[in-house]
């Protein structure tokens, strides 16, 4: 197995008050059920008002350039349309993550009207869809398909596609990207997140802020006594899984942890190809420069783009970034492609969900992107049903029996499912 090295990898310069998305709760409402779903219906719909307040704190926070609108399900809540228009003419980028059970080409056609920059869709085999029940990823290829043929239809908008990760869909993975391959002109980023659970064990007690609580799968959607096979999967083991089919792919910028040193909680490949395949991945090198570049003109950092296409503009970045240049020269392998050949960018995002280690600490994402807004304050997004439960974080307490468990490797968790920068 190759190990990943942040030496050769670019960090995002992203940080708590300069980062590029801003995550909000719109509803807590949902049309389906996620296993390992983070966010359970306690409130239903938020009001209008608070939502645009709360815009309006991630942006003086922030510095955001995207609000990221999440839930439950955002195309349920009744008046998404307003908030997506409010947030539009705030200078800021509305991007929609949705199960697509909502969406048809007349919704996306109105949405689009009123500014909504992005949609990134969850879809994978846990959900278990109406109609869909029993299929595998590669079995959900044609609903994929589905949401591809309407963002075609309707033009304009970038999508993404995102999965939980997780033992039973695995090896199903390098599919999925070729999948993303040959779909590169309407697709724009695929996500992989690592499944999260294992949060009640034996000998493990858990307190918020020195009260003890009690916490189980009708209190915390994410709460599980599954084993552990299920949730040791790690950024490191997609990177492999995905490098090993498709070689053409690899990562060039992370995040890391928040406890770890090791960690890569955010893994980002960018790739450029045509309707002919991947020519390659961009370097580091092109990734800081965009960054540095978006930053200075815009005045904040990026994580979507505002456009489908990408251009032949990406070759100049060979000046100075050897990956470039090597996949540069693929593209002109067949001089005739300048002439006739449009040029397309896909990320490729991994992303490690918090790790309880053996102590009880979690590692969080480092600069963590999907900090959102409760009660005047930021918290993570993937552990808000704790704050709205018990006022605060948990705390593990682990007794002998919990100790003797953790021989074996930390837990892997899962956050909910979203969209890969671009």
């Amino acid at each position: 197995m190759r190990e990943l090295s942040k030496s050769e990898l670019y960090r995002f310069p992203w940080s708590k008050n300069d980062n590029p998305i801003g995550w909000l709760e719109v509803t807590d409402v949902c049309n389906i059920h996620c296993k390992g779903c983070y966010r359970q219906n306690l409130e239903g719909h938020f009001p209008l008002e608070r939502l645009k307040e709360e815009v309006l704190l991630l942006k003086e926070w922030r510095n955001i350039d995207n609000v990221s609108l999440a839930g439950g399900e955002p195309l349920c809540h009744p008046e998404i349309d307003d908030l997506i228009e409010f947030i539009h003419k705030q200078g800021i980028k509305p991007y929609l993550l949705t199960n697509g059970e909502a969406v048809t080409e007349e919704r996306m056609r109105t949405l689009k009207k009123l500014g909504l920059a992005g949609v990134a869709f969850h879809v994978d085999m846990m959900q278990n869809r109406r109609g869909w029940e029993g299929k595998d990823e590669v079995g959900l290829l044609p609903l994929r398909d589905q949401y591809v043929d309407i963002m075609a239809a309707v033009g304009g908008i970038p999508t993404s596609f995102g999965i939980t990760v997780c033992r039973d869909n695995f090896e199903q993975l390098p599919e999925l990207v070729r999948w993303g391959i040959k779909n590169i002109k309407y697709v724009q980023g695929q996500t992989f997140i690592t499944y999260r659970g294992g949060l009640v064990k034996p000998g493990v007690r858990y307190t918020v802020a020195g009260r003890e609580v009690e916490v189980d799968v009708d209190k915390l959607g994410y709460a599980t006594a599954e084993g552990p096979d299920q949730y040791d999967i790690t950024s490191n083991d997609v990177y492999n899984i995905i490098k090993d089919n498709v070689p053409e792919y690899d990562a060039a910028a992370y995040l890391g942890g928040t406890e770890r040193h090791d960690s890569f909680k955010w893994l980002m490949g960018f790739m450029v190809g045509s309707d002919d395949g991947w020519y390659g991945a961009v370097g580091p090198k092109t990734v800081e420069f965009s960054q540095a570049v978006y930053h200075f003109f815009h005045r904040s950092y990026f994580a979507y783009s505002r456009k489908c296409g990408l251009g032949r503009k990406v070759f100049l970045a060979g000046l100075f970034d050897p990956k470039v240049r090597s996949l540069t020269g693929r593209f002109f392998s067949n001089p005739f492609r300048f002439f006739y050949k449009p040029v397309y960018g896909q990320s490729i995002g991994i992303i490690q969900a918090p790790d309880i280690l053996p102590d009880g600490r979690v590692d969080m994402c480092d600069a963590c992107p999907d900090l959102t807004v409760y009660k005047g304050q930021l918290v993570h997004s993937c552990r808000m049903d704790e704050w709205r439960r018990w006022g605060g974080y948990l705390t593990q307490v682990r007794g002998d029996a919990a100790a003797a468990e953790e021989e074996a490797p930390p837990a892997r968790k899962r956050r909910k499912c979203r969209a890969a920068p671009v």
